[in-house]
């Protein structure tokens, strides 16, 4: 169980991580207007899911989080941004939904032992 919890904080720093590169990518990839407000907002809310995560093991964060990488990939293509931008939300989309799913698996496979050693 306790190699479950370790997986599942780890999982939740990545996602900090990869909010917080989504926060500083307009310092890197010119970004304006709504992909501006759109990359902003979603990695504040990736970094914000990740760090709840940490404290309050429960799945629902990772659902937050897993909805927020769907917006992100699709938000690659809903925008008019340049190649560097739409690659970099796009395949941060895409990890960031593999750490919710690893995230939340995790989180209900510790919850359901925890159930069935009570």
């Amino acid at each position: 169980m306790e190699q479950n919890i370790s997986q599942s904080r780890f999982a939740s720093v990545l996602a900090i991580l990869v909010g917080a590169w989504m926060l500083v990518t307009p310092l890197v990839i010119s970004m304006t207007g709504a992909s501006l407000v759109s990359i902003l907002v979603t990695g504040a809310v990736i970094a914000l899911m990740g760090l709840i995560q940490l404290v309050w093991f429960n799945a629902l964060p990772s659902w937050i989080m897993g909805l927020a990488a769907i917006w992100l990939f699709v938000s690659a293509f809903a925008f008019s941004v340049t190649n560097g931008a739409a690659w970099n939300e796009a395949v941060f989309g895409i990890v960031t939904f593999i750490l919710a799913t690893w995230d939340g698996v995790e989180v209900g496979e510790v919850r359901r032992q925890h159930h069935l050693h009570t």
